[in-house]
């Protein structure tokens, strides 16, 4: 017996994970192929990347050409938009 408790006790919860798919052949076939390129010395391009002069300069130039073609995308958006609203009110006459 013991006093009453307005919160109860905390548990500890396990966590339990399953993954959802496993493929045995395909884990045996990526352990082969990493025996196999150790073996002959080769690495994955992935694996290494080298930085050559003018990588950074490219990768910057790079991001803003992305940044200005979607800051154009989103002016042709707004105005198309605008162009809506403006014939709608016109023809609804809302505002």
């Amino acid at each position: 017996m013991g006093l009453p408790r307005f919160f109860p006790e905390t548990t500890i919860h396990r966590f339990q994970y399953r993954p959802l798919f496993y493929d045995e052949d395909k884990e045996d076939f990526e352990r082969r192929r990493a025996q196999i390129r150790k073996e002959l010395g080769k690495e994955d391009a992935e694996d290494v990347r080298i930085l050559q002069k003018g990588t950074f300069k490219r990768m910057y130039e790079r991001k803003h050409d992305d940044l200005r073609h979607s800051n154009i995308r989103v002016m042709v958006i707004a105005i198309i938009l605008g162009l809506i609203v403006y014939f709608v009110n016109r023809y609804y006459g809302f505002i």
